[in-house]
């Protein structure tokens, strides 16, 4: 005796039905229908052996018919989990009606007792499902860029040159059609099959981990795209802030101006009287009060103008909304000056918070009252700036009495490069509304009812400390 087929395949199903599950468990966290298919063909695949080894005790129905469509389906399993994995998915009507076509004609043939045709078509039908496998394989290789696809592709062309060559040997009259032989034939089948299990279901296990891989380095590359396109953002507008405060940078100069003129001029009041020996202490220290006061004032200035210009990351904490917005209007207090512009406050008398970036928040409120200033500073008119409360959001509101906003304007108002400024850029709108909305809200433009432009800050407020214990 060479080789008992029946043990051999016996062996050969324990050991596809054993991997099979081994593969399932290692792989359950990363579970895709694909590894179902997978991991369920070596199961289809180890029950068709379990009825091939037992066929002497079955009937043929089980023994014959059902063993060989649960080889096929196994094959055809496989075939539709590499599909699934390169993502083009094969009809599964298609599938079904092929094996209920291959049941009839095979049960038509062993009731006409025609092993050898019947044998021909068994044959026929696993060699071509190998070549599509080693085929749809190879596609997932090359497109995908994963190398254990060509094992599996490897597998199946040296299985369909296994059965071919099978073929041959029975037409020539070397083997015998019947798989239970004592023959080097069940011998080569046996052991193409074990060798099979082993290498196609590491495969599987390394095409898994190669799409792990990727999905790391996509993910990485996303992040590392992403982080570029933060930073470039934040880049620009902090660009777009120092351009904002350089129009202003005249009139700031004025404004400091101001307390440092006094200052100079308190100091030399106060030299004169101390060479003079007019030392009356009541007047020397108004003249000092006025130097602290005028020195604190051009400190807050300069503070508020460095801050602004600071590049920083984005944070998020509790913002009072109004203390920002009297923040700002003292920044663009000196361009109003300049330009005639009365700035008019209706802040509310208790404060409303947002969860943002404080800095961010100023940049879109400078920006919308800069806008306003313009529109409004060859009318000699005044710039409103509102805050209120309205369904648990804080509104902002910042109104001029320009000439209002054109409907083209009020259409494209906010897209990158679009401005109705000769000197403009076109990128304050467009980052502003990309802030307000980074911060859950809505920044929109709109005609005031009673002419001019209205420029809306919609912003949810924070959530009280107590609701958020």
């Amino acid at each position: 005796m060479i080789f008992d087929a029946g043990t051999g395949f016996l062996f050969v199903g324990a050991l596809n039905l054993f991997i099979s599950i081994a593969l399932w468990l290692v792989l359950y966290r990363r579970r895709t229908l694909a590894l179902d298919l997978w991991c369920g063909a070596g199961l289809v695949l180890a029950l068709a052996l379990f009825l091939l080894a037992a066929r002497a005790l079955l009937p043929s129905l089980l023994g014959y018919t059902l063993a060989s469509l649960l080889a096929i389906t196994a094959a055809l399993m496989r075939l539709h989990a590499i599909r699934l994995e390169l993502g083009e998915p094969a009809p599964v009507t298609r599938t079904i009606l092929m094996l209920l076509a291959f049941v009839i004609l095979y049960e038509w043939l062993r009731a006409s007792e025609n092993e050898p045709l019947r044998f021909y078509i068994l044959m026929g039908i696993l060699i071509l499902i190998s070549a599509r496998i080693a085929w749809w394989a190879w596609r997932l290789g090359r497109i995908q860029g994963r190398q254990s696809a060509y094992w599996i592709a490897g597998v199946h062309v040296a299985m369909a040159a296994i059965h071919a060559l099978r073929v041959v040997n029975v037409a020539l009259g070397h083997f015998s059609p019947h798989l239970m032989t004592q023959g080097y034939d069940a011998l080569m089948l046996a052991m193409i099959l074990l060798i099979a299990a082993i290498l196609m279901n590491i495969a599987w296990l390394g095409l898994a981990l190669e799409g792990l891989i990727q999905e790391q380095v996509a993910a990485a590359a996303a992040q590392a795209r992403g982080e570029e396109h933060r930073m470039l953002g934040e880049r620009i507008a902090h660009l777009e802030r120092q351009r904002g405060l350089g129009l202003l940078s005249a009139s700031l100069g004025h404004e400091l101006k101001q307390p440092l003129t006094a200052v100079l001029t308190n100091a030399q009041v106060a030299r004169r009287m101390l060479i003079g020996g007019d030392c009356d202490p009541a007047r020397t220290l108004d003249l000092i009060d006025k130097i602290v006061y005028n020195t604190h004032r051009a400190n807050g200035i300069i503070e508020r103008i460095r801050g602004f210009l600071r590049p920083s990351e984005s944070s998020r904490e509790a913002v009072d909304l109004s203390l920002v917005a009297r923040e700002v209007a003292e920044l663009a207090a000196a361009e109003a000056r300049a330009r005639q512009v009365a700035l008019r406050l209706d802040l509310g008398s208790r404060p409303l918070r947002v969860t943002g970036d404080p800095l961010q928040l100023s940049q879109i409120l400078l920006n919308l009252l800069r806008n306003a200033l313009d529109a409004s500073s060859d009318r000699g008119q005044g710039v409103e700036l509102r805050l209120r409360e309205q369904g648990g959001h804080a509104v902002l509101e910042v109104e001029d009495r320009g000439p209002g906003l054109t409907p083209e304007a009020l259409r494209l108002a906010g897209q990158p490069f679009f401005t109705t400024k000769p000197e403009g850029l076109g990128l304050g709108l467009s980052i502003s509304r990309a802030i307000a909305e980074q911060h859950g809200g809505t920044l929109s433009l709109s005609n005031a009812p009673g002419g001019g432009a209205l420029a809306t800050l919609k912003l949810p407020l924070a959530a009280p400390l107590s609701a958020a214990g």
